[in-house]
């Protein structure tokens, strides 16, 4: 365990992240959005194999107990991921990735409806205040389309929410993961499946990317491939709860690149929506990492073993956040 070592991973990971995205925003109105997907899956595959060959765990990532469910994982987590890329050509950078920040609550709900998992009184007040901040984001573009701007902002407040659900929906798939499979089995087979899904819509119409649109899907697709590292990484080193209120850090530098690159200032509302929603996150997580720090205040002095669970454990938990 090194947590300044795991918050600064985590930090870096949102910077990565943000670069993706803001290259994705400069080419979604140019290139289709399964080509999108295609480089970001596929290129981001070449800094991952290169890193788990150097840290001798690429055995590990292509030993599995459940190939099918990494495909139902894939193709749930390429659909999530296709739909927020998508957003990306109607609203503004800080505003998708805003929407993003639905989805550990849309995760609560998946999680007892799908994994009979029970959710204490807590979990859904922290649920209801989660969606009253989604309700102040999608305000604006409510009123966009009122007074007869166009249906482009709702489009994309709609495809962002959208993609959110679709990867609460993919957590609820890792977590089942977890169980068997390592996190680097997670990463390898989510860019292989995804890769192979951006594939699949090449009859559909592709462009053939040239200068400068070439240079930026590479760049989107070694940006996240190095953020999902990242991610990988900082909860090797500190606890899953500790780093995940610093992904948050996320909107932070995507404002900053919507700003300077794009011109692009979030509408207040939304603003204000994303800090209720973030709010709402930070309650649950707080709220969470109680019951441990109680059990790990109990224990006199914790084994190795102890500990090597806790970080098999943490990946699959924020995998599918990147």
């Amino acid at each position: 365990m090194n947590v300044p070592a795991g918050i600064g991973l985590q930090i870096a990971a949102t910077f990565f992240f943000a670069i993706m995205s803001a290259l994705v925003r400069m080419v979604a109105d140019e290139v289709p959005s399964g080509e999108i997907v295609f480089a970001r899956s596929f290129i981001g595959l070449v800094p991952v194999v290169v890193w788990l060959a150097w840290s001798g765990r690429m055995t590990g990532a292509l030993v599995t107990r459940q190939p099918f469910g990494h495909v139902v994982r894939g193709l749930v987590g390429v659909s999530a991921m296709w739909l927020s890329f998508a957003a990306l050509a109607f609203i503004p950078l800080a505003e998708a990735v805003a929407f993003s920040y639905a989805t550990p609550l849309v995760a609560v709900v998946l999680a007892a409806v799908l994994l009979g998992e029970r959710v204490p009184v807590y979990r859904w007040l922290v649920l209801a205040v989660g969606m009253g901040g989604i309700v102040l984001m999608l305000w604006p573009s409510f009123s966009h389309a009122s007074v007869g701007s166009g249906p482009g902002p709702l489009i994309g407040a709609g495809l962002a929410l959208a993609g959110a659900v679709g990867a609460g929906f993919a957590i609820t798939q890792v977590r089942h993961l977890t169980r068997t499979e390592t996190s680097e089995a997670i990463v390898f087979y989510f860019s292989l499946v995804a890769s192979v899904a951006g594939l699949a819509t090449l009859p559909f119409g592709w462009v053939m990317p040239e200068g400068r649109v070439a240079l930026i899907l590479a760049g989107m697709g070694l940006a996240g491939g190095i953020g999902q590292i990242c991610v990988t990484s900082a909860i090797r080193h500190a606890p899953a709860s500790v780093v995940a209120p610093f992904n948050y850090a996320l909107l932070l530098w995507a404002t900053v690149f919507g700003i300077v690159l794009f011109g692009e200032w979030p509408a207040p509302l939304v603003i204000a929506g994303a800090m209720v929603v973030v709010l709402a996150g930070l309650l649950l997580i707080w709220r969470e990492r109680r019951p441990a720090l109680r059990i790990v205040a109990s224990r006199p002095e914790p084994s190795v073993r102890g500990s090597a669970g806790t970080a098999a454990e943490a990946p699959g938990a924020q995998d599918d956040a990147a």
